[in-house]
């Protein structure tokens, strides 16, 4: 009797780490399904862009590419941009297959096949087998990407748009409808809001992205209105969020509060470009001698230091390597690495105001 306890028993102890082994194993893997299933894309995903990034200023397309895999293995929903580089990048190695499958994602999520054909860098796809197998899929696909993505809501969002523009582009604009706009702009922040709230930020996931793959979406306007300077509805914790979940790249988001700012709290715009508007009053002005090149804002160790603080907490990169990202896509532009808002332009009337906005500038180094 004692010797069937003592069997038991040390039946049953032997089973106890095996146990505690199968409950650890078991923890560690729903862990990690949960932490692609709702990563901090801050620290998870846009590191690895970055460094794709850099390698792809570099010219080393292999390595920006292993980058680039990886990254997309750590998130459930990389984002399209980053797909187009990518792709790229597959192509100038000579990876058919693997452009294609990322040209293939893109439709998925709502880039139009035309516009992916319309692209010099993939012209010599067009003959292959993978390219005539492509586009015989890219209806298939559309059709998914229509039935998976809130294009009710989407149609929604671009409404706010065409509200915005509609009496700023009739005749009169801003001098005669000012107090209607200025009411359209409230009304537009409380329905931005409400969808907001109701659905959380409109990413690709959600709403997915426009035929061009488009920089922002058009409903950012309502963002970019709601200036601190006018009072307006201060949209940092919600972009901040955004980007944290992916829902919105940093770049963007950097640029919109920038613009709600009213200053370069992220230095979104990399590099300025100086222009006058009177040849013959700036001819032989030695300041606008420098216009020639890109300047950029003065900044101080301490105010460039703080900058670069604000940009690592949202995922970005160095201004340093921003620039640099900028200055190769001015140069090979089949890569996507800068935006819009990256070179701004100014149109000047005279050699007095080039005095005086040169007083704030730089030449880039």
């Amino acid at each position: 009797m004692n010797l069937f306890f003592l069997q038991n028993n040390n039946y049953r102890l032997s089973w106890q780490p095996c146990y505690k082994l199968c409950l650890l194993l078991f923890l560690l893997i729903t862990a990690a399904q949960t932490a692609k299933a709702n990563p901090d894309y801050v620290k998870a995903y846009y590191p690895l862009i970055n460094e794709a990034e850099l390698k792809v200023v570099s010219q080393q397309y292999d390595s920006a590419l292993v980058y680039y895999q990886q990254a997309f293995t750590t998130v459930s929903a990389p984002l399209a941009r980053d797909y187009y580089n990518a792709a790229v990048c597959a192509m100038l190695t000579a990876n058919q297959k693997q452009t294609v499958e990322y040209l293939e994602q893109l439709v998925l999520k709502g880039v139009a096949f035309s516009y992916l054909e319309s692209q010099p860098v993939f012209e010599e796809l067009h003959t292959t087998r993978q390219w005539r197998k492509f586009r015989r899929k890219s209806r298939k696909y559309r059709r998914t990407f229509e039935s998976t993505a809130n294009l009710d809501l989407r149609a929604d969002l671009d409404e706010l748009y065409a509200r915005d523009q509609y009496f700023r582009q009739a005749e009169g604009g801003l001098r005669v409808y000012r107090d209607t706009l200025r009411e359209i702009e409230s009304a537009n922040v409380k329905m931005l809001l409400n969808w907001i709230s109701q659905y959380g930020y409109p990413g690709e996931a959600l709403v997915g992205v426009a035929d061009t793959l488009e920089e922002l979406p058009r409903y950012s306007i309502v963002i970019q209105r709601q200036t601190k300077l006018k009072g307006g509805f201060d949209f940092t914790s919600i972009l901040t969020q955004a980007v944290h979940e992916g829902k919105l790249a940093p770049q963007a988001a950097a640029y919109l509060m920038d613009q709600q700012a009213g200053k370069h709290i992220y230095s979104s715009r990399a590099f300025i470009k100086v222009n006058c508007n009177n040849p013959e009053d700036c001819a032989q002005d030695k300041k606008l001698e420098k216009t020639q090149g890109y300047l950029v804002e003065k900044l101080s160790a301490g105010e460039l230091s703080e900058v670069n603080e604000r940009r690592s907490k949202l995922g970005l990169e160095p201004l340093a390597d921003y620039r640099k990202k900028v200055r190769y896509n001015l140069q090979d532009d089949r890569f996507k690495l800068s935006y819009g808002w990256s070179v701004a332009n100014y149109y000047v009337p005279s050699r007095e105001a080039v005095d005086v906005i040169m007083e704030g500038l730089v030449e880039a180094e």
